[in-house]
């Protein structure tokens, strides 16, 4: 069994998300702030072991709003069921698959209950709701100013809220039957390793890093239920410490009180008082996690202390510990759990770029050495969910177990956001199987930035895309700080004018503003499609271009109607297109990159034809003489004096907008939450 659907309502950025789990290795991906920590908090919190804890501030923004409206039905009297459906919950439905389990359900037995043969599906419902009989107790008396009133219902809702699990019939949604907590921790064990992991502290924090994870596998170890393996070597553990225990209290307490002769002084023991003796208790479990330090093997017994080690090497040391800690755990637990969920956050900390492609690639083939290693070859059912900002591990990740977070607006008022799921196996499943295959490799080749950008610029050549730094820093000279693109995530990837299109449906699929830059590249169709200047072009042969307005007016555009296109008409979803067009009303246009550089600066290339004839064919002339790499090192770092071509400083204008202008997703709109209400943002750290 696993888990293959999560479905979360209300938590943070996730204010309704279903998003879909790989049966081995789901990778989530995603700009900063997009609800990725989210996910991993919230399992955190239902799983702890002591009672789950919520706060006013972990209820998504957009919903806030409802406890208001709640109050206002209380007030006006309506009945208590009203009221209650009206307050918001933050829920969790997790969809467990069992269709490959054997007769034996195990924990599994107490969320079965439909009598559908054919269902192989588990519904388990947790929600974090107003308790019964408590909506007296949260909205009765409450401020009626706004401000006082959100900040008075902090101090409730922890106290008034509870959690509840219960099992749902996925054929029938009106049965439903009520689980205890602890009953969904027996059916799924859960792990968690967390993006702040300490490696770098060298105090002696650092000795609780690994010292922790060595007392839990001991702890795993001496479980009746533990391999015997592990059994022996605990049991042998322990015999040693009690050996040395024994000559602690002979030897050692001898000596010691040779230390305090000062209490005869004062009769003391007299007859009837009991003499002192000191007694010191060792455990295994407190000398590993309080007086164990990892040290690595030196030469003349000079060991060098952990911190001495490089950071990647304690990083990929510490996910290897912690996860053999949850196997151990697991494997030691009876009666065994259906499936381990384990969350990895950002496990490129530290790593170099081959080694957090090793990572990922091996990270599946983990749960079969532990179980071909100390489990007599059982499988060790896990499911990893791994968060990551890394183009390296996401390279390495198919398309089928990728999932992107996206953040985007979700209610009336500025500032709302909530997350939206994006599977790209799915997202794309429309697309041209080639094409897939295309953009699948081609990612894998160079860089997946796309995932993690705020913006994105594709180039056709290295000429552009050497060049594009300087007119980024050029176009945000004397803007205000919203509208630099110098201070936003800017991913630049050089694609060629005959793949761009190709990026079309995913760059659409993601809602990355992008910019493409291309090249008109006209043609003479009149004589077998010849390379000309554009005076003497009837059509453009890039298939960039042709592709984005045949998808808009079904037919391949003219030389002439392609010049005549406005901005709007280059404009389509979240993606704008940039082709040559004069420099200045009446001049002379260029054909490619480098000419249409060349007339936006004709003084610095000697351009200086009276008609624009003449400098097309000055510009045109010079520019195949040009060594593209040579040119583009020589104006991005030597010769800087010089005029971004228009097409293009209109792009990076656009590009440049502040997500404020940008056309908001269509989707239904979501209340907001009041303007006054002091509640803290969504506190996903570094996310």
């Amino acid at each position: 069994m696993y888990v293959s659907k999560v479905a979360v309502k209300n938590f943070r950025l996730l204010q309704d998300v279903e998003l879909c789990l790989d049966e081995k290795a789901t990778v989530i991906v995603g700009r900063n702030n997009s609800g990725k920590t989210s996910l991993t908090e919230l399992f955190r919190r239902l799983t702890r072991d002591e009672s789950p804890c919520f706060r006013m501030e972990d209820f998504s923004l957009g919903v806030q709003e409802q406890f208001w409206k709640a109050s206002v039905l209380r007030k006006a009297g309506v009945e208590e069921n009203e009221v209650r459906d009206a307050l918001p919950t933050i829920g969790v439905v997790l969809t467990v698959d069992y269709k490959d389990n054997d007769a034996d359900f195990g924990p599994l037995y107490n969320f079965v209950i439909d009598l559908n043969v054919a269902c192989t599906e588990a519904w388990i419902n947790v929600a974090y709701a107003l308790d019964d009989g408590k909506i007296p107790a949260l909205l009765d008396d409450l401020p009626s100013e706004r401000g006082a009133f959100f900040k008075e219902l902090k101090e409730r809702v922890p106290t008034l809220y509870r959690v509840t699990v219960e099992a749902e019939d996925p054929t029938d949604a009106s049965n439903k039957k009520p689980v205890e907590l602890p009953q969904l921790r027996a059916l799924l064990k859960f792990g968690y390793i967390n993006a702040q992991r300490a490696l770098d502290d060298t105090t002696r924090a650092e000795k609780a890093v690994i010292g922790k994870i060595l007392e839990a596998l001991f702890i795993a170890s001496t479980r009746e239920t533990a391999d015997p393996s592990g059994r022996d070597t605990a049991d042998q553990l322990k015999a040693a410490v009690s050996t040395v225990q024994d000559s602690i209290d002979n030897d050692f307490n001898t000596q010691l009180l040779k230390l305090i002769p000062a209490f005869k002084l004062f009769g003391y023991p007299g007859l009837t008082d009991p003499k002192l003796r000191t007694e010191t208790a060792l455990k295994v479990e407190t000398l590993l996690s309080n007086h164990t330090t990892v040290t690595y093997e030196g030469p003349d017994g000079v060991n060098l202390p952990e911190s001495y080690n490089g950071l990647g090497p304690r990083n990929l040391i510490f996910i290897l510990l912690k996860l053999l800690e949850f196997f151990r755990d697991f494997t030691a637990t009876e009666p065994a759990a259906g499936s381990c969920l384990v969350f990895i956050e950002e496990p490129e900390a530290h790593l170099h770029p081959q080694m957090q492609n090793v990572f990922i690639r091996k990270l599946s083939e983990i749960a079969k050495l532990f179980g071909d290693t100390y489990n007599e070859g059982r499988v060790w059912p896990v499911q990893f969910v791994v968060t990551t900002h890394s183009s390296h591990i996401a390279n390495e990740a198919p398309f089928d177990s990728m999932r992107y977070f996206l953040a985007q607006p979700s209610g009336k008022r500025p500032g709302i956001f909530a997350t939206v799921v994006r599977d790209l196996c799915a997202g794309l499943g429309e697309e041209d199987p080639e094409n897939r295959e295309f953009l699948h490799k081609y990612m894998t080749l160079t860089r997946c930035d796309l995932l993690f950008a705020d913006r994105s610029i594709l180039v056709e050549g290295s000429t552009e895309r050497l060049l594009l730094p300087k007119m980024i820093e050029k176009i945000d000279d004397g803007q205000p700080i919203e509208k630099k693109l110098g201070s936003q995530y800017v991913s630049i990837m050089e694609v060629g004018g005959a793949y761009a299109h190709i990026f079309f449906n995913l760059l659409d699929f993601l809602q990355l503003r992008t910019l493409i830059i291309t090249d008109l590249d006209t043609i003479d169709a009149g004589d077998n499609g010849r390379k000309c200047k554009v005076s003497e072009g009837t059509h453009s042969s890039n298939a960039c271009i042709n592709k984005w307005f045949a998808l808009k007016d079904a037919e391949k555009p003219t030389k002439d109607q392609l010049l005549a296109k406005g901005p709007g008409d280059k404009l389509s979803n979240v993606r704008r297109l940039a082709f040559q067009i004069p420099h200045s009303k009446g001049n002379a246009c260029g054909r490619s990159f480098e000419d249409a550089f060349m007339l936006a600066n004709p003084a610095l290339f000697a351009i200086n034809g009276h008609a624009p004839a003449e400098r097309e064919e000055q510009a045109w002339q010079a520019a195949k003489a040009v060594d593209k790499t040579d040119f583009a090192l020589k104006y991005a770092i030597k010769e800087t004096d010089w005029t971004t071509p228009r097409y293009i400083e209109e792009g990076l204008r656009w590009l440049a907008e502040p997500p404020t202008a940008m056309a908001a997703p269509k989707e239904e709109p979501m209340e907001g939450t009041p303007a006054d209400a002091p509640l803290d943002t969504e506190g996903d750290g570094n996310d």
